[in-house]
């Protein structure tokens, strides 16, 4: 409502002893001068991070033989998590060492053809050898480098297929050494187990899926109206029911280009600093998304606004001698955003206002303009 004129207004006080001051709780800040900054109340989820979480699949045909970890685990990366039987091992290993047998025989094929043609070099040179001689051992050298390269790439191959299939690491006891290893890609935790020991598996078929809780998304369905606000690099303050009264930040970091057609919002995405590990993927949460800082506002706490038959104001406390003076001022309250109000007219910044028990100062004002009144009253003519 509009401030009455100065002269209309009541002045509404009470005095404060030590002792009572003490007991009420009353305490006493002063008001802001602040960049303003909207805020919208939202309702969220917090969920895993896409680009942290990878469901790991098997490249290979064969018999799941171990399944080492449960949803919950945390793992390291290179950790074993599932070993599957498969004959496809087996072959990639005997063709190792037929490309390994291949590569030796090329290495010596190539050490002989050199040393010939070392030998026929030198005996054109004392015109002891024809130049035919010397021709075909030449080309029988370059053949021979040639294969040799040939099967230092398949041995290559090879190798590269056997890592493919059993990826170095550090081994667990109780691996069979011809299973199929499925390691941790990184650091993080076992969020779902699809496999289970005995179960045939073909390329492709989900394992377990792994994550990195570390960071965590929130997750809003923001109304077209609150886009200028939740826009990047945004701060948004969020509750979850597991840790009443405890306020957790995030960042957006992701806005959906698109609005949807039907409820006309727009999915936006926070980034959550979980290294606690204290949020979970699907909790619920009431948040609060803050906007760009606009033009500078006077503003008090909100727990400070208070009702006086029906004017709105807020309670000044100015020490004294002996205790504290209360006086309701008051004013005209304008936004109210992230625990603030935005205050146009009845105080300036750095009044005294009682931000604690405001209620309390509130009542107080009213008991002692009663009993003010009611001796007033009282009093001889």
């Amino acid at each position: 409502m509009a401030t009455p004129p100065a002269g209309a207004i009541q002045r509404d006080t009470a005095f404060l002893t030590p002792e009572s001051l003490a007991m009420s709780g009353v305490t006493v800040q002063p008001a802001v001068r602040m960049a303003w900054r909207d805020a919208w109340q939202l309702p969220a989820r917090l969920v895993l991070d896409p680009t942290s979480t990878q469901a790991l699949g098997s490249i290979v045909e064969g018999r799941v033989t171990l399944v080492r970890v449960q949803p919950g685990d945390r793992v390291r990366r290179g950790q074993v998590l599932v070993t599957i039987h498969s004959h496809e091992l087996t072959s990639a290993h005997n063709a190792l060492q037929q490309a390994q047998a291949g590569r030796t025989e090329a290495d010596n094929t190539s050490q002989l053809a050199a040393t010939a043609a070392a030998r026929a070099e030198r005996l054109y040179a004392a015109q002891a050898g024809s130049l035919a001689e010397l021709e075909r051992a030449r080309a029988s050298r370059t053949a021979a480098e040639a294969g040799q390269r040939r099967a230092a790439a398949e041995y290559e191959r090879a190798a590269e297929m056997v890592s493919h299939l059993r990826p170095p690491g550090a081994m667990q006891t109780g691996i069979d050494p011809e299973d199929v290893l499925v390691r941790a890609p990184f650091d993080g935790v076992v969020v779902a187990r699809h496999a289970e020991p005995g179960s045939v598996v073909t390329p492709g078929a989900s394992l377990v899926t792994v994550s990195r809780t570390g960071e965590l998304l929130l997750a809003l369905h923001v109304p077209e109206a609150a886009l200028a606000a939740a826009r990047l690099g945004s701060d948004v303050q969020f509750v979850v029911p597991a840790f009443p009264g405890r306020a957790f930040r995030a960042r957006v970091t992701r806005v959906s280009p698109t609005l949807d057609s039907l409820s006309r919002t727009a999915e936006v995405f926070a980034t959550v600093d979980n290294r606690s590990g204290e949020l979970r993927g699907e909790m619920t949460a009431a948040a609060e998304v803050f906007g760009l800082a606009r033009d500078s506002v006077t503003a008090v706490p909100i727990s400070a606004i208070q009702d006086l038959e029906g004017d709105t104001i807020v309670v000044t406390g100015v020490p004294r001698a002996g205790g504290m003076l209360l006086e309701a001022m008051r004013v005209r309250v304008g936004r109210r955003a992230a625990g603030m109000a935005e205050v146009k007219s009845g105080i300036s910044a750095g009044a005294p206002i009682v931000a604690g028990a405001a209620a309390v100062a509130r009542a107080e004002i009213l008991r002692q303009r009663d009993a003010r009144a009611a001796a007033e009253e009282g009093s001889p003519q």
